[in-house]
């Protein structure tokens, strides 16, 4: 009690020494910290909700080929991924007189079922559903017809999301009509080989035109196959407007104004220059590491996607729904599983097999130094680098074609008359391939700290025991192991939350494939955010990841702390 209140006058005796210009000067700098705060968060504010009189302001398109290169996704067309009036409305679509698919047919709205009509037919799945949409001017086409109705096209561009597919048994030609939902931007449609990927023909839909009545487009289909129609070109995106960017500068400016006026009041000059040392690097990392945390809360809440065009709505639990009780729940149990399997075994490679390389280099002479180094060595190798060099190591002919020649790997187990497996590109041994990397990488570095904690453990330990009669099992075992304890729980700590967030590997070495068979929470994360385009989604996931992360370090540091001894 007594200690309290001598802390409690020292601060009063030192606030007593501040002269009064200071403390006018702080409160001058709370005032405008405020001013420039709101002026802040009502920026911020107008650009996340797009207010209606300052929706010019917002400025939330963007061309979608900075972000996707950025984020190493080549742009091949991405449209309406959350229904947003961005891509390709289809009215009619014809092989023949007789072979037609007409959008009248179908009632509004969206369908997990395929659209067809003839040998045409627009795809669904339970993740792309085909969308009918009504227009809210009839559309008339040349030949009379008037149309209040409209297919979406949907997807990326890619085969994952067929727009329009059909199977021809001889060549003929696709007659479309069909408008950009963009003002006046025509959108490239393309035809493709179902099989290969290949594009076969393409032409532009035009852009919608009140005046006129819409002439076709026609695909030549060159041979008999199967063929699907996509969109590719540039598109508009909004990650986040630019009023935003600079809201949240001025925020954080009038934050920072506001702190050094409430401290200036409360704190002697000599001291708040040791403030201001620290501020800018305080700032940066405000800015860069719990701003976008906090972010990522309030977009895990929204339906905010990259592909749009709209102002991002609030949904509420719709994203966590997905994932617990959607059709995200799938791929979010077997990501965890797949993520916790991966885990394990690094956590088991890095312990067991860190320990038992400290235990053969513990010795002071010159070869086991070299060698120490050479195991050590793969740590400092950026892991893009050392994945792409075990690509080639773990490479098989058929990924290639017959006649190519196998990966080292393969190559060494053949000399044995031993038939290598298919590592990257078979799901039973992907994990198994990326697993071989990660091994190469952790097992140097747990040796070095198991050696140095090794160093740190007196040999009147040994010595004694050795007196007593046990032999090197026993005093490893009741001597080194629990003497190592602390040292064990860091690199578990570290391996376990390492390995969680493993990503980089994964994605150069099989992008999550073959399959989901490697597809790990982050990648999944990943592929989610920048190449399905469900930002929302992928917020929501990794809030609910991080959440896991944090629940599982606190219940080993809970243990840790009940069960290991710090002062051996």
């Amino acid at each position: 009690m007594k200690d309290v209140l001598r802390i409690k006058e020292d601060r009063l005796r030192e606030r007593k020494l501040i002269s009064p210009a200071q403390r006018g000067t702080g409160l001058a700098l709370i005032v405008v910290g405020a001013l420039i705060a709101l002026v802040g968060l009502f920026g911020y504010l107008v650009g996340d909700w797009q207010i209606a009189p300052f929706a010019d302001m917002a400025d939330q398109v963007f061309i979608a080929r900075e972000v996707a290169l950025s984020a190493g996704t080549g742009i091949t067309g991405a449209f309406d991924m959350d229904g947003e009036e961005s891509g390709v409305h289809v009215y009619y679509a014809s092989l023949s007189e007789d072979d037609f698919i007409n959008a009248e047919d179908f009632d509004v709205g969206e369908t997990k079922k395929a659209l067809k009509g003839g040998s045409l037919q627009f795809p669904a799945t339970k993740e792309r559903q085909t969308a009918v949409v009504a227009e809210e001017t009839p559309v008339t086409l040349d030949n009379g017809l008037t149309f209040t109705k409209a297919v979406k096209f949907p997807g990326a561009g890619s085969s994952k999301y067929r727009s329009l597919k059909t199977t021809v048994e001889a060549p003929c030609a696709l007659t479309l009509y069909a408008m950009s939902s963009l003002p006046s931007s025509e959108r490239r449609l393309v035809l493709c080989n179902s099989l290969t990927g290949q594009e076969v023909a393409s032409v532009m839909a035009p852009a919608f035109s009140a005046d006129s009545a819409l002439h076709p487009v026609t695909l030549e289909i060159p041979a008999a196959g199967t063929y699907y129609v996509t969109v590719k070109g540039d598109i508009p995106i909004a990650p986040v407007s630019t009023i935003m960017n600079y809201a949240v500068m001025i925020l954080l400016l009038g934050l920072v104004l506001i702190f050094n006026g409430v401290m200036m009041r409360i704190q002697r000059w000599e001291r708040m220059k040791d403030l201001f040392f620290v501020e800018p690097a305080l700032l940066l990392f405000l800015m860069f590491v719990y701003y976008p945390v906090i972010d990522l809360i309030r977009i895990s809440f929204t339906n905010m996607s990259v592909l749009t065009t709209g102002k991002q709505e609030f949904v509420g639990f719709l994203n966590f729904e997905w994932i617990f009780n959607g059709a995200g729940t799938r791929y979010f149990w077997e990501s965890l599983q797949i993520t916790g399997v991966y885990m394990f075994w690094e956590v088991v490679i890095t312990l067991v097999g860190g320990m038992l390389l400290a235990l053969l280099f513990n010795r002071m002479t010159r070869m086991f130094n070299t060698m120490r180094a050479i195991v050590f060595m793969p740590k400092y190798i950026a892991v893009s680098t050392s994945a792409v060099v075990f690509q080639w190591i773990l490479h098989s002919s058929i990924a290639t074609g017959i006649g190519q020649m196998e990966g080292i790997m393969n190559y060494t187990l053949s000399l044995f008359g031993i038939q290598g497996p298919h590592w990257l590109i078979d799901a039973n041994t992907a994990l198994a391939g990326v697993l071989t990397l990660t091994a190469w990488r952790v097992v140097g570095y747990a040796m070095m700290i198991y050696l140095s904690a090794m160093k740190g453990i007196s040999q009147d330990y040994y010595e004694a025991a050795a007196i007593d009669g046990a032999d090197g099992v026993q005093r490893f075992r009741y001597i080194t192991i629990p003497l190592l304890a602390p040292t064990t729980l860091f690199l578990f700590v570290t391996t376990f939350i390492a390995s969680m967030k493993v990503f980089q590997s994964v994605d150069v070495m099989t992008g999550g494939g073959p399959g989901t068979a490697t597809n790990v929470m982050v990648q999944w994360i990943y592929n989610l955010t920048f190449k399905d385009f469900h930002t929302a989604r992928g917020a929501a996931v990794s809030l609910v990841f991080f959440v896991i992360l944090l629940v599982c370090t606190a219940a080993t540091m809970r243990f840790s702390n009940r069960n290991v001894n710090y002062d051996a």
